[in-house]
């Protein structure tokens, strides 16, 4: 790329010249003014705004898009800015900005997408790949470009939970194949409570498939009694609640293997096994091998439970616990 000395001219501008919606070099979302509107009264502004003039004897901001938000709020009615001359090439613009961003401040997941979405007007995205995406500390792949591509599409609410890192970036991929309300209707289950990431995707899966399985859309899935009861519920904590919803939407997704589970614990409970012994199933009840689990401080103490289990009527039977009628999970 052609190194060329920056040339900008400092102009004091009126507020109310500048556009100060959103545009097209803009890459700040889901940000706070209080600090920086703290720092701009005592010491001013200490890196001026770049500014574009239009046709129109309006200007676009290239950079400084919240120290201009910050100048507004703090009552100010004009601002020394560094306005770039004609010409000025709109790549090079939104570089300007783009490094100015990345040294100065750490950017949230959906700033980094309206990066990637703005460079598509410019580059190509194998250049994407190679050049911007390590350059924002993203994995360089097509498969991650396509899903920061389809973030600033997703709704507000949604892009706020990204944002905080309370949404899975994960979770979000599926979420796009989903209409407004089903898609609205998962972040606002998911930002109830302080589900973890392995958890929403887990429960993103169950949901989509109960939804397909019943012939339901996802809104309906979440909107019955037994979830709503639950969230609604006084009677238990925010960790109570998740921890049964998580229940609930499993049991619906695998019902045999929840009874399973259920059947196999009840099982198990009723053995008087010696203390600190587990008894451990296949994982899902699919496969033939158990463990059993001793923990012990001494070898005497080793001894003495092995005893205990040799002995133990009912052990040989443990395998059987959980099995239904025709002896299969699904």
């Amino acid at each position: 790329m052609e190194k060329n000395s920056l040339e900008s001219t400092p102009v004091k501008i009126a507020l109310w010249e500048i556009d100060l919606d959103p545009g097209r070099f803009c890459m700040s979302f889901d940000f706070r003014l209080e600090q920086l509107k703290a720092s701009i009264e005592e010491f001013g502004v200490l890196n001026p705004p770049y500014l574009m003039e239009d046709s129109e004897s309006h200007y676009t901001v290239v950079a400084g898009y919240r120290r201009l938000l910050a100048a507004k709020e703090l009552g100010w009615s004009d601002i020394v800015c560094q306005v770039l001359p004609h010409g000025y090439p709109p790549f090079k613009a939104f570089l300007l900005n783009l490094y100015d961003n990345l040294l100065q401040r750490k950017m949230n997941a959906i700033e980094k997408a309206m990066v990637l979405q703005r460079l598509t007007r410019f580059v190509e995205h194998e250049q994407i790949i190679t050049q911007f995406m390590p350059m924002l500390d993203i994995p360089a792949n097509r498969q991650t470009l396509k899903l920061f591509l389809g973030l600033e599409g997703l709704e507000e609410p949604i892009r706020h939970s990204i944002s905080a890192e309370r949404l899975s970036l994960r979770v979000a991929g599926p979420m796009m194949s989903l209409d407004t309300k089903d898609r609205l209707k998962i972040n606002e289950l998911f930002m109830a409570f302080k589900w973890s990431f392995n958890q929403q995707w887990e429960a993103i899966q169950w949901i989509m498939e109960i939804a397909s399985r019943e012939g339901r859309s996802i809104e309906e899935v979440i909107n019955e009694r037994e979830v709503t009861e639950i969230l609604h519920s006084n009677r238990m904590s925010n960790p109570q609640k998740l921890k049964t919803i998580v229940k609930v939407l499993k049991t619906r997704r695998f019902p045999s293997l929840m009874k399973a589970e259920s059947e196999f614990i009840k099982g198990v409970s009723a053995l008087p096994l010696p203390e600190r012994v587990k008894i451990i199933p296949p994982p899902s009840f699919e496969g033939i091998n158990y463990r059993l689990e001793i923990v012990f401080t001494k070898g005497k103490e080793l001894k003495e439970k092995l005893a205990d289990l040799y002995s133990l009527s009912g052990l040989e039977r443990v395998t059987d616990f959980w099995k239904t009628s025709n002896g299969n999970v699904h």
